[in-house]
Order: structure tokens, then sequence, then C-alpha cells
């Protein structure tokens, strides 16, 4: 028996640990497949939906007849009085006070009612059923939101990683400078200053290498926060694709004319529409078709029996006509014609903006692809520098000062090299969201 529970609970734990289990390192396409199901930013959308769906139902149910059922119970400790005309019992002039009504009242009623004809009941359905639509173009406009997000997020943590490869890279060659001025040293043909100036680069070199771990940690739990990972769970960024980082042919982006943001303000500026036809139809009348019965108990002991017992039953029809309020209505459709114009002015501005960001970010990447071909070159050139130079201070033909300073511009050359192209990536995802298609950055399966 005893073996048999702990076989179950491995199988168990095993399948726990199999729910969550995650690729060894996501690539960004990855990351954006996953933040598109599991963000926390995508299930509050879903759930908007979901929400709008209910308030569609909602609209809906006022078709249907209402029917509500209603009992009380009342017991008089003094029976009200009442003054009638002397005249029912020969007394002419005067008045006589008497007590009616009975001490108990039970009573049990059911009502229905049905809406025959009202003018703002199927408007107000069109109303639930445009913000649902509306909830499904945020929520589309919340995926681009998110892959934009994750696409920089994940670019942020290359370039951070290139970085961190470039002072290991320094660091490395720190380590080899350091060794063969520490032997020069001991054969008495470099100063030891030389040596101790090597240390102190190679220490700060260290340093910055242990805060750039420290960053890269911290860009990652932000990451997963983006695409939905507990931060408790283990999460590695697929690093290989800081190799494949490069500039391609710049491509001729076309500005879509069918954007997202501009489809949430024109469902909008719809619904507003109909909320104005809603309130203008609301001066209309509106005719019910209505249906009542109950029973009624009445006795001055509370002895439930058959006799005291009352019923009743109608049948009707109840014509509602709006003559005056107030001039409220006419304020609420002013209040609507005016955020509609309002609106109107944000679709303006809003076409104007996407036009704007298109444009910069198309000169934004034109500019950046000649920069990281000049620190392309440039890195080159900074390389066969510090190599010329390294050989030089070998020989004994240059001073460490000079090796020291082709060393610092080579990392400053490669630093800025990487900084460009990860700036070059960066922008060209602006340029996709630009130009409306982010979308591409997904795999066929989640488009």
């Amino acid at each position: 028996m005893r073996t048999i529970l702990i076989l179950f609970a491995l199988l168990v734990t095993g399948n726990t640990v199999k729910a969550q289990e995650y690729p060894q390192r996501f690539s960004l396409q990855q990351c954006l497949d996953f933040a598109i199901n599991n963000s926390y930013v995508a299930h509050r959308a879903n759930l908007n939906i979901d929400e709008a769906g209910q308030q569609i139902n909602e609209s809906r149910s006022n078709v249907l007849p209402q029917i509500n059922a209603s009992g009380s119970f009342e017991h008089s400790m003094v029976l009200p009085t009442t003054m009638l005309p002397g005249e029912l019992i020969g007394e002419s002039g005067t008045q006589i006070p008497v007590q009616m009504g009975s001490k108990n009242e039970l009573g049990f009623g059911l009502t229905i009612e049905q809406i025959i004809f009202s003018p703002t009941l199927f408007t107000g359905i069109k109303i639930a059923r445009n913000k649902q639509e509306l909830q499904r173009l945020r929520a589309a406009m919340t995926k681009e939101e998110i892959i934009f997000d994750v696409s920089n997020a994940f670019y942020d943590i290359l370039g951070s990683m290139q970085e961190l490869d470039n002072i290991n890279y320094m660091i490395a060659k720190q380590d080899s400078l350091y060794l063969l001025t520490e032997k020069r040293v001991e054969e008495n043909v470099t100063r030891e200053v030389d040596l101790n100036r090597i240390k102190v680069n190679l220490t700060n070199l260290q340093a910055r290498g242990k805060n750039m771990r420290n960053t890269i940690s911290q860009q990652k739990r932000y990451l997963q926060i983006l695409i939905g990972i507990p931060v408790e769970d283990a999460f590695e960024v697929d690093d290989s694709e800081i190799k494949s980082i490069g500039i391609s042919e710049l491509r001729d982006y076309s500005q879509s004319h069918n954007r997202i943001e501009l489809d949430v303000l024109n469902k909008q500026r719809e619904m507003l529409e109909l909320k104005i036809r809603n309130h203008k139809m609301k001066y209309l009348p509106t005719l019910s078709a209505i249906a009542a019965t109950g029973y009624q108990f009445q006795s001055d002991k509370l002895n439930l029996t058959r006799e005291p017992w009352y019923s009743s039953a109608i049948v009707g029809v109840r014509l509602t006509i709006p003559i005056f309020d107030g001039l409220g209505k006419r304020s609420r459709v002013k209040q609507k014609q005016i955020q509609l114009q309002s609106l109107d002015w944000d679709i303006r501005e809003t076409r104007q903006t996407l036009s704007v960001d298109y444009l910069n970010a198309k000169n934004q990447l034109e500019i950046i692809n000649e920069l990281v071909q000049v620190q392309s070159g440039n890195l080159q050139l900074a390389e066969k520098v510090y190599t010329q130079t390294m050989a030089l201070y070998s020989e004994g033909l240059a001073d460490i000062t000079d090796l020291l300073e082709t060393e610092t511009s080579l990392h400053e050359v490669k630093i800025g090299y990487s900084i460009e192209l990860i700036r070059y990536k960066k922008t060209e995802i602006d340029l996709l969201r630009a130009s409306g298609t982010l979308e591409h950055l997904l795999s066929d399966t989640k488009k």
C-alpha cells in the first residue's frame, strides 16, 4: 500500500512539473507566442470581451417577459379608524367612527409584464453589440502592445548580453596582457606600475561585468512579467540570437490605412451615434402588456384555513407617454453630440500622428542603418589598431599607455556597434508598428 502511495505521489508530482515546463531558452518568437495567450494584459482583454458579451445578454433580457412574485404579512396592533356618514344608519348630519379591516393580513402575488413596443429597446441591444466589437478591437490593439513591449524588452536583454560579452572579451584580453606584463616585470623589462595599471583596468572590467549580470537578471524578470511567467520560475533567453543580429536590406514598408487605432475610434463614433439616437427615441411612447394574480388572507385570528382567502386577477396594457422631463433628454443629446465632435477631432489627430510616426520610424531606420555600417568599419579598424599596438608592445616598441588607450578605444567601439545594432532592431519594431504589420513577428499559428 505504501509503495502504491509513493508511486501515485511521484506521478502527480511529475504531471505538475510537466505542466510548468518551458523551453530551455526562449527565442523572441517563443516569447511573443507565449505572451499572446498567457500575459496578464491578454487575460484582462479577454475578460473585457466576455463582460461585453454578458452586457448583450442583459440588454436582450428586456425583450423577454418580466415575471415577479411578491409576498407580505401585516399584523395591525390597532385597527385604523374610518369616519362613515351617519346616513348609513339613519343619523343624517353625523359621522360615525368605524374600525375597518382585519388584524392579520397575508398576501401573495404574481405579476407579468411584456414590452410590446419600446423604441429604445433594440437600440440598446445594438449598443451592447457595438461595445463587444469595441472590446475585440481593443483586445487586438492590446495584442499589438504586447508584441511591441515584449520585443523591446527582449532586445534590451540581448543588448545587455552583448555588452557583457564585450566586457568578457576585454577581460580575456586584459588577462593575457597581465600575464605578459607580469613576466616582463619579473625580467625587469617593464615597470611594476604598468602591471598595476592593468590590474586596475581588469578590476574595473570585472565590476562592470558583475553589474551587467545583475542588470540582465532584472531585465529577465521584467520580461517574465510581460509574457506571464511567474518570476520564481526558471527563465532563460536564447542568446544565440545575438550572433544573428545584423542589418538587413531595407525593405519598402508601406503604411497601412486599416489601423486598429482608427478602427477603435470609428467604433466609438458609431456607438455615440447610437446613443444619440437612443436618447432621441426616449421622446416616443412605450407600450407593454401586464397581468397580475394574487391571493390574500384576512382574519383577526392567524388561523390559516381555506375560508378567509380571497383571489384576484387582472390583465391590461400600460402606455407611457413622456411629456416633459425638464429638458433632461435634450441636454443628454447635446452632451453626446459634443462628444461626437470631440471624437471627430481625435480621429483627425490620430491619422496625422500615425502618419508622422511612420515617417519618423522610416527615416530613423535609414539613419541607424548608416550608423551601423560606420560602426562596423570603425570596429574593424579598432581591432586592427589594437592588434598592431599589442604586437609593438610585445616587441617593446610601444608603451603601456598606448596599448591601454587602444584597448579602451576598442572597447568603446564594440559597445557602440552593439548599441547601434540593438537600436536598429528596436527601430525596425517601431516601423512595423507604425506600418500596422507588427503581427508579422508572430508565428503563423498565432496570427
